[in-house]
């Protein structure tokens, strides 16, 4: 497996560029708007900015970039400095990750560079016209994280039954899967939003690999505000490193880097935010944790988690659709769902990591803990499923569209898989990019920000272009 994973890894990064032409670019951009996308699929990041540049707004406040491993490695490391000394931006952020979206891209490689912009210039003599706050920040790119935050903490449960403790040892100091030891620390750009008790519209970010300590933070410090962002693509066969993250002229290997939105009008930004898993389909009705420790579920409808799943598999037509080696998932309501009740667009969903079906333990890729009482259901990926739903959900909005993929890691450099994430329309107001490691989805509302790394999920949001200056 470790070989077959090197060897896809050494395949991503020689794609020979004699592939690519110089496509034409797509933009939208009016001087007036304070919102622009630009996209353009040239063979140098060089060449592809240059492109750009004649069509963005004489100034920047932010410019968030994305860029597809398929260039070389050196064009990459030039990449941050060259496009922040061409725009000039306030805040630059974006990462490197596994393909763009670009409708004008005709080898339907994913190949190029996507920009988005945003132009805020403040009028002092209007007031109140629904004016845009930005703060960027970049955080946890030197301190010591606990950087198998997750790795750690996941599968590790037993059964209480299993342990033999004095009765002076607390067990309740082991019945949570995740903490977080620096108290919700903020870095200080955020600390300033929260100091004048302000709670962004949208927090924009990429990350890498481990960005759960900042997500909890984020959700205590501002619960309502929503959330969405990629996990950069792995890079160590392309750049060294084993992520590529820019933030203003510079190049990192870990971190967070992102933008806070905070509109002065509450009806500036759109609501919405869809989340879509065409790979996923549901077994059997949704059931019950009536008994959990961490991560780890004991008991589902006051039964054999595993063996109740062992059996739906193995029930009816399932028999023949499902097979052993079909990834499951979980989904998991939000704990406040009633039975009767249950919000399909609260769901998280995590896969199931295994199972003991004499004992009855089913662990679960998550650090949250869960919850007696909460509702979730049993999903499977399917082998086959629409190729075309990405085509069917992009519209000619006239909103900018932020659009984030989960890509299968086995599939990247399929054809038909290629065919999956490229446009075939011609919608230019779409900022877009799809990663092998996940997305972040956060909703707000009260609700968990979480990295989903299911195949083929969407998270889609509609961002107004008529941004009031």
């Amino acid at each position: 497996m470790i070989l077959l994973n090197l060897i896809r890894n050494l395949n991503k990064t020689f794609i020979p560029l004699s592939n690519f032409k110089k496509n034409s670019f797509n933009s939208f951009n009016d001087h007036k708007k304070l919102l622009s996308t630009l996209n353009a699929s040239h063979i140098s990041t060089k060449e592809t900015i240059d492109s750009l540049i004649g069509f963005s707004p004489e100034e920047c406040d932010v410019c968030l970039v994305f860029v597809s491993r398929t260039y070389e490695s050196n064009d990459i490391e030039i990449l941050p400095q060259y496009l922040y000394s061409k725009l000039k931006p306030k805040f630059l952020g974006g990462c490197v990750v596994d393909k763009i979206y670009n409708n004008n891209d005709t080898n339907n490689s994913g190949h190029g560079i996507s920009l988005l912009l945003g132009n805020w210039k403040k009028d002092n003599n209007e007031k109140n016209s629904g004016k845009i706050r930005f703060n960027g920040f970049c955080t946890n790119i030197k301190e010591q994280r606990h950087h198998q935050f997750k790795t750690n903490s996941v599968g590790r449960w037993k059964n209480l039954d299993d342990f033999e403790l004095p009765n002076l040892f607390d067990i309740n100091k082991f019945k949570s899967i995740s903490s977080v030891p620096n108290d919700f620390d903020l870095p200080e750009e955020l600390k300033i939003l929260k100091i004048e008790n302000i709670s962004p519209d949208l927090i924009f970010f990429v990350s890498d690999s481990e960005p759960y300590q900042f997500l909890e933070s984020l959700d205590y410090h501002f619960p309502t505000s929503k959330k969405i962002g990629i996990i950069g693509t792995s890079t160590p066969f392309l750049t060294g490193l084993p992520f590529t993250l820019f933030h203003n002229d510079n190049i990192l290997s870990k971190g967070i880097i992102g933008v806070a939105l905070t509109a002065e009008s509450s009806n500036t930004f759109k609501n919405q935010f869809q989340i879509e898993y065409p790979s996923l389909s549901a077994i059997g009705d949704p059931l019950e944790i009536t008994s959990c420790r961490g991560n780890i579920i004991l008991k589902l409808d006051k039964t054999n988690p595993t063996e109740l799943l062992l059996n739906r598999l193995q029930s009816g037509n399932n028999k023949k659709t499902l097979l052993k080696e079909n990834e499951l998932y979980l989904g998991l309501y939000n704990s406040n769902n009633k039975r009767n009740q249950l919000d399909e667009s609260t769901l998280i969903i995590n896969k199931i990591l295994g199972g003991d079906p004499t004992k009855g333990n089913l662990a679960i890729d998550t650090i949250m803990d869960l919850k007696e009482g909460q509702f979730v259901k049993f999903l499977y990926k399917k082998k086959e499923f629409d190729t075309t739903f990405l085509q069917n959900k992009i519209k000619n909005h006239e909103q900018i569209q932020i659009l984030l993929t989960t890509s299968d890691q086995d599939m990247m450099d399929s054809t038909s898989i290629n065919d999956i994430f490229m446009l075939k329309n011609n919608n230019k107001n779409i900022f877009g990019a799809t990663s092998e490691n996940g997305i972040i989805i956060g909703k707000g509302k009260n609700g968990n920000t979480w990295v989903c790394n299911v195949p083929y999920s969407t998270a889609s949001l509609l961002l107004s272009k008529n941004l009031k200056s």
